[in-house]
């Protein structure tokens, strides 16, 4: 009996034994088969990108310009094109009064012809000759044969005049003839209004009535408050038919500028102070760099006066722009919100490695925003530090496992 006993434990036991054995075998080839399929997790690679820390704000002109106004009415000739650059002295337009001076005009030309008539003295001896014939009639009263002679010359004149039309003029000293046509040509003037440039500039006709209220040198005054209550642009049309103290056009200096940011939250500039170096952009143009003028603080609120010079010739014409102040620039990656996953009290990431096995690599995120997330590139050798210590973080070539979920933990190689 005893042996009987004996033989049915150890049967038992070499039953158990079979199966740990089996079981063995079975764990072995379920994790071979298992670690050849290495390409069951779905992968992203990740998005290199500029991550840009904005302010979004409103941008208005405060320019050198210069409004000139008819001064008598009349009918306007303009002489340059809306953004086309002058020099000091260029004739911008022009006003004809649509007076008859037709009168002046007629005497104007007589006195040009005398002028031209005895300037010519002493030129050629036939001249000469001529000139003692036409004096010698003038003085003998023989008007009739000094109008043939005088018909008989080339007198550099606009029209033809009889000597009764002349005989004024020539009997009169050259100098007195010189001061007779100044006073003409100023006479004449009177009725056609020049407006030239003062000084090198664009030329604008885009008057919307604001130029007064950002005029102002005292820069502390273009507080928030101040700058917001700026009455609506208006629209400037164009006249041919002016009337006295119409604006017909502004003149804009194109060598320096100002604008003014409005900045609904003061804490969002803290770290700015006069005399920094700022980068804008405005209306999705290039960015611009200018120098902080300065900076109005009130309630919570400011306004800082931006000081540049370039690029103005694609926002003079329009008063206020919306735009950002870019605090900073950074790169970075883009990933899905859904790749992350807390490993060891960190934030991070799975990485594919070769056979089906994972890394986990901790990232530093900027920003997130809706399903993705914005990430730190770290240094040039892709470290990033976390609570004074440094880490490996993520590169371009990294293949990004989407459902961390899905990772086994026998498969994580950290």
């Amino acid at each position: 009996m005893k042996s009987k006993k004996l033989n049915s434990k150890k049967y038992v036991f070499r039953r158990i034994l079979a199966l740990i054995i089996i079981a063995c075998i079975v764990t072995f080839f379920v994790k071979f088969i298992k670690g050849k399929n290495f390409n069951s997790y779905k992968t992203i690679f990740p998005t290199l990108t500029t991550y840009e820390n904005d302010i979004d704000t409103t941008f208005y002109n405060i320019l050198n310009e210069k409004v000139y106004r008819a001064s008598s009415s009349g009918i306007a000739v303009f002489n340059a094109s809306e953004g086309q650059k002058v020099q000091v002295g260029y004739e911008i337009c022009s006003i004809n009064l649509m007076e008859d001076i037709s009168n002046l005009r007629d005497e104007l030309l007589k006195v040009e012809a005398a002028i031209s008539y005895l300037n010519s003295q002493g030129k050629e001896t036939e001249k000469l000759s001529f000139n003692k014939d036409i004096q010698r009639y003038i003085i003998n009263r023989n008007f009739e044969g000094a109008n043939e002679a005088i018909n008989s010359m080339d007198l550099d004149s606009k029209g033809s005049f009889s000597i009764n039309d002349l005989k004024e003029y020539l009997s009169m000293p050259i100098d007195d003839l010189q001061n007779k046509k100044l006073s003409l040509e100023s006479e004449i003037g009177k009725y056609n209004i020049t407006y030239n440039a003062q000084f090198t500039g664009i030329v604008s006709y885009e008057i919307d009535g604001l130029e007064d209220y950002f005029s102002d040198p005292n820069l502390a005054n273009y507080t928030y408050k101040y700058v917001e209550e700026a009455k609506r642009p208006k629209k400037n049309n164009i006249n041919l038919n002016v009337k006295a103290d119409e604006a017909i056009f502004k003149l804009i200096d194109n060598f320096s500028y100002k604008l003014v940011a409005l900045v609904p939250k003061e804490a969002q500039i803290k770290n700015y102070q006069t005399g920094d170096r700022i980068s804008i952009e405005i209306n999705n143009l290039d960015i611009l760099t200018g120098e902080i003028l300065k900076i109005n603080r009130f309630e919570g609120k400011a306004a800082i006066v931006i000081g540049l010079n370039d690029s103005i010739q694609d926002i003079y014409n329009k008063r206020i722009h919306e735009g950002k102040i870019i605090v900073e620039k950074t790169r970075g990656y883009i990933v899905p919100k859904s790749c992350l996953i807390e490993r060891n009290s960190l934030l991070g990431l799975y990485i594919q490695e070769i056979k089906g096995l994972v890394k986990f690599v901790p990232v530093d995120i900027i920003k997130e925003e809706d399903e993705k997330v914005f990430i730190s590139r770290g240094t040039r050798q892709s470290l990033i530090e976390i609570n004074n210590k440094s880490y490996k973080t993520l590169t371009i070539n990294d293949a990004i496992v989407l459902n961390p979920r899905t990772v086994d933990e026998s498969r994580i190689l950290n």
